[in-house]
C-alpha cells in the first residue's frame, strides 16, 4: 500500500503520483463518511453534509480504494521485478493472510468479537490479494470479463440468499435525497446482523455482508488491468478513452436508477433495473461507481503523471495525501478504533450505546475532521521513525522473515 514505481521498455522508472492522490483522497473521504454514518443521528441523516459524506463521497471512496489496490499489486511487482514465481506466491499468501487477519482484528476491537463476521473492506482486500496473483497468467480481456461477470452474477446470487433478512428485513428510501428523487436511492432499514453459523458466515462473505465478493471483487480486477496498462507504457494513450468510458458508465448508472424509481426497493437485491444502493451494491450503483472511479482516475493521471503541472503533488496537501497513502492500512485500522472506542466510552458513561444516534451532522463532521488531524499527526511521527511498529512495518518484517528475497 505504498507509493509505487513503474518501469517498462517505454518509460523510465517513476512514481505514479495519481495513485497516491486518489488513495489518499479515498481514505480521508471514508473517515468523513464513517463519522457521519456511526455518529450522525436521524436528524443528521436529513441534511446535505450527511448525504454528501456518507453516500456521495463514501460510494466513490470504497470503489476507488479497491481499484487502487488492484493497480498497486501490479505496479509493486513490476517495481521489484521478482523472477521467482514461488517467492512471489509466498509473499502474496503472507500479505493476503495478514490483511485478512487485520480486517477481522479491526472488527473485533471496534465492535466486539460478536461482530467479527461483518466482512469489511480489509477482509475483501486480503482475499483479493491471492486472486490477483492468480490473474497474472490471464489476458486482460479475460480479467475484465470476469469483473463484469461478478457484477452480473451478484443480483442473481443475492436473490437466493435471503439478503434482506440479514439487514433488518427490508429496505427504505434514503433520507433527504428521497425528497427530491423518491425511489432512486434506497438502503436497508437496519445494520447487518451477524449470525455465528457456517451458512450465514459463508453467505455474508459471498453476497450478504458489507463488502462481499459479489460484486465488490470486480473493482480490484479492473484496477489490475489498469495497472498493467501503466506498466506496459500504454496508460497515457488511454486517458481520453477512460474518461469518456467512465462518464458514460456513471451516466448509465444514474439513468438506470432514475428509470427504476417506480420499482420496489427490494429490486436492488435481485434486479438489474434497480435504484442506487450501497448495501447491497446494486446494479445501478456498480455502473455509477465504476464510471466515477475511471473518470476521476483518468483526470488525476493526466494531471499528475502526464502533464506534471507545477509541483502540485509536492505541496502541503499533496504530501499529506502521499503520507496517508503510504500508511493506508494503519490509517484505516486506527480510524475505526477511534469511532468504536468513542462509542464504547459513551456507553460506559451513559449506559446507552449511541451508534448512529450520537450527534447532529455538523458535530459529526467536526469529529471526523479532528480524527483526520490526529491520524495525520500520528502518521507524520511514524514517518520520522521509518514507520516502526505501524501495520505496514509489521507486514514488511513478517514478509522478510517468512519469505526473504535472497537475490544479490
Amino acid at each position: 500500500m505504498s507509493t509505487e514505481s513503474v518501469s517498462s521498455s517505454h518509460q523510465h522508472s517513476e512514481r505514479v503520483l495519481s495513485i497516491d492522490v486518489m488513495r489518499g483522497c479515498a481514505l480521508i473521504g471514508m473517515v468523513l463518511d464513517h463519522f457521519q454514518l456511526y455518529f450522525g443521528n436521524d436528524q443528521a441523516a436529513n441534511t446535505w453534509p450527511y448525504f454528501l459524506m456518507d453516500h456521495a463521497l463514501g460510494d466513490w471512496g470504497a470503489a476507488c480504494f479497491l481499484m487502487m489496490m488492484g493497480m498497486s499489486q501490479v505496479l509493486s511487482t513490476a517495481r521489484r521485478g521478482f523472477p521467482d514465481d514461488s517467492l512471489l506466491l509466498r509473499r502474496a499468501v503472507i500479505r493476503s493472510l495478514y490483511i485478512f487477519g487485520i480486517g477481522l482484528l479491526m472488527l473485533a476491537l471496534t465492535w466486539g468479537p460478536s461482530q467479527l463476521w461483518q466482512w469489511d473492506i480489509l477482509t475483501l482486500m486480503g482475499f483479493a490479494t491471492v486472486v490477483l496473483y492468480g490473474c497474472r497468467s490471464l489476458r486482460s480481456r479475460a480479467i475484465l470479463l470476469s469483473a463484469a461477470g461478478l457484477g452480473l452474477a451478484a443480483p442473481i446470487l443475492r436473490g437466493t440468499t435471503e439478503f434482506a433478512a440479514y439487514w433488518g428485513g427490508g429496505l427504505r428510501n434514503v433520507p433527504f435525497i428521497s425528497e427530491y428523487l423518491p425511489g432512486a436511492y434506497v438502503e436497508p432499514i437496519a445494520k447487518y446482523h451477524v449470525i455465528w453459523q457456517v451458512k450465514p458466515i459463508v453467505l455474508g462473505f459471498l453476497a450478504n455482508g458489507y463488502f462481499p465478493l459479489f460484486p465488490w471483487l470486480m473493482f480490484p480486477l479492473i484496477g489490475f488491468v489498469l495497472g498493467r496498462r501503466i506498466v506496459e507504457g500504454k496508460a497515457r494513450g488511454d486517458v481520453l478513452h477512460l474518461f469518456v468510458l467512465g462518464a458514460s458508465l456513471a451516466t448509465a448508472g444514474l439513468a438506470t436508477a432514475y428509470a427504476a424509481r417506480g420499482a420496489p426497493a427490494a429490486a436492488v437485491i435481485g434486479g438489474f433495473i434497480a435504484p442506487l444502493s450501497f448495501s447491497p451494491d446494486s446494479s445501478s450503483m456498480v455502473l455509477f461507481q465504476t464510471g466515477m472511479v475511471l473518470a476521476s482516475y483518468s483526470f488525476l493521471f493526466y494531471f499528475f503523471d502526464v502533464l506534471k503541472i507545477g509541483n502540485a503533488a509536492e505541496g502541503h496537501f499533496g504530501r499529506l495525501l502521499s503520507l496517508t497513502s503510504r500508511f493506508s492500512l494503519s490509517f484505516y485500522f486506527l480510524h475505526y478504533l477511534i469511532i468504536g472506542w468513542t462509542l464504547l466510552a459513551v456507553y460506559l458513561v451513559s449506559g446507552q450505546y449511541r451508534i448512529s444516534s450520537l450527534m447532529n451532522d455538523i458535530p459529526a463532521l467536526a469529529c471526523g475532521l479532528a480524527a483526520i488531524v490526529a491520524l495525520e499527526v500520528t502518521l507524520y511521527l511514524w514517518q520520522k521513525t521509518r514507520g516502526r511498529y505501524s501495520l505496514e512495518w509489521v507486514l514488511a518484517l513478517l514478509t522478510a522473515k517468512v519469505a526473504p528475497d535472497d537475490r544479490k
